[in-house]
């Protein structure tokens, strides 16, 4: 009798054992962690020995397979090399961003008005979700095309929202238990839920690329006029042997380009979020900054631009708030890199690689921060990135420029969407100053601009703040 009430009990240990098995064999342990705080350093590392720096481990998602086919995970090399490059000549390439602006006021505007419709009485808003479904909305158009019929309706929009929000959400839970098998057992639900999301990306994203398969079969490559995203991953070939110098190669399968959509949306999408709700936090904080933003925006007349070139990127204010929000608040708050022994004698100070090899964690918060570098450096001060400032010509990638701040990463692996990135945050933000009065909530309680360091810099409180519209003067 006892035996049949263990049974249950024996079952679930065998299905939990199995679980945790599966999450351990689908991710390379990291047995040696470096934390790399000391900016010299990291300027050193990340710059000047860029190529010892150039491979990410293997991302611990506890996911049912390896995760190797994507611009994030993929080792330097020819793969690698073949998705990045598809990446920057086509979507992201600067002869687009003109082409890109209607789409990006077109979204600015609709999150506008969806904020002066939740304004109500007093004014309050939380603002985090309507930007999350605006930058979404704006970033699924790139990705699969600007017609209505692009596969993508809304309430696939709706499911891939709410997948995003329960990743980022779960981040730093299923992060912090891959400590212990004990933990991993603990919260064994939370970490199953966190893998469901990637089994959900072929569910969501397959119907999309068959039925553009199906109509690029039909009308022809770009049947609407407008390249997307998907439509060069339809037609991408990759090395079937990374080790064979990408002479073989072969198309990429509907599942692989079911999860570079997916690092698409939610790298672009949480990125820009983060940006916008953080420097949207500082100009309700400060009035004077926001009123000669307003002024610059207003008086540039963005409205009878015909949409040939984007305005927003030529303004120097507009330009130096976000940097100034960057240099504070990084999207990216740590940088992952996989090490050997060999590669890095001397690049990060005292600590030392074992000699099978390392995972070096890079915290960027203190990059920007650096009071040897930044005068006043948690001051949030955009004149220092006008012309005489200390900030003026810094560079946010590699390049002849110098480095003191590095809100996109660096190295080899710097985030190949700076352009379109830095080009959509404008977009968003002189909409919203143009059109609303940002002030903090009416009740006084302030706003909270306490940093949560997850897949994300998020503020650990979503933003609440007072929304008007403009009274027209």
């Amino acid at each position: 009798m006892e035996a049949v009430h263990l049974l249950p009990l024996g079952m679930a240990f065998v299905f939990l054992v199995a679980v945790f098995r599966r999450d351990r064999t689908t991710t390379r342990p990291r047995e040696h962690t470096i934390v790399v705080s000391d900016p010299a350093i990291i300027r050193s590392a990340l710059i000047d020995h860029a190529d010892a720096f150039s491979n990410r481990p293997l991302p611990r998602f506890p996911a049912g397979r390896p995760i190797t086919h994507s611009i994030t995970s993929a080792p330097y090399g020819p793969l690698w090399q073949g998705l990045r490059r598809n990446f920057t000549a086509d979507i992201l390439h600067r002869s687009r961003l003109g082409v890109l602006t209607p789409l990006e006021r077109e979204a600015a505007a609709a999150a506008v008005a969806s904020l002066s419709a939740q304004a109500g009485n007093n004014g309050d808003v939380v603002i985090r979700n309507t930007l999350h479904g605006a930058v979404l909305a704006l970033f699924a158009r790139l990705c699969f095309g600007a017609d209505d019929d692009n596969g993508m309706d809304e309430r696939a929009l709706r499911t891939v929202l709410q997948m995003q929000q329960e990743f980022l959400s779960n981040f730093t839970l299923v992060r912090a238990t891959d400590r212990s098998w004990l933990t991993r057992l603990l919260h064994w639900r939370r970490r199953r839920r966190h893998a469901g999301v990637f089994d959900r990306i072929d569910e969501v994203f397959i119907p999309a690329i068959m039925a553009r398969r199906r109509r690029q079969s039909r009308d022809g490559d770009c049947g609407d006029g407008f390249r997307s995203y998907l439509d060069s991953l339809l037609e991408l070939d990759i090395p079937i042997d990374d080790d064979d110098d990408g002479r073989a190669r072969r198309p990429l399968t509907d599942e692989e380009i079911g999860f570079l959509i997916w690092e698409f949306l939610s790298a672009g999408t949480s990125s820009t979020v983060t940006c916008l709700e953080w420097t949207l936090a500082h100009l309700a904080a400060e009035p004077g900054i926001q009123d000669k933003l307003h002024r610059e925006v207003a008086a540039d007349h963005l409205r009878s631009m015909t949409g040939t070139a984007a305005s927003e990127l030529r303004l120097p204010y507009l330009h130096a708030v976000v940097l100034e929000s960057l240099r504070l608040h990084p999207p990216v708050p740590f940088l992952l890199r996989e090490v050997q022994a060999e590669d890095v004698a001397v690049t990060l100070g005292e600590a030392a690689v074992p000699p099978g090899g390392a995972s070096v964690t890079f915290v960027l918060g203190a990059f920007g921060r650096d009071g040897e570098v930044w005068t006043n450096p948690d001051e949030f001060r955009p004149e220092r990135f006008l012309e005489g400032g200390e900030g003026e010509g810094v560079s946010l990638v590699p390049g002849p420029k110098e480095i003191k701040m590095m809100p996109f990463s660096a190295g080899r692996r710097h985030c190949a969407g700076v352009a379109m990135g830095m080009a959509h945050v404008k977009c968003f933000l002189a909409e919203f100053v143009r059109e609303l009065e940002w002030a903090q909530p009416a009740d006084g309680s302030g706003i909270d601009f306490t940093e949560l360091d997850e897949f994300i810099k998020w503020m650990k409180m979503p933003l609440r703040v007072r929304v008007a519209p403009r009274l027209l003067k």
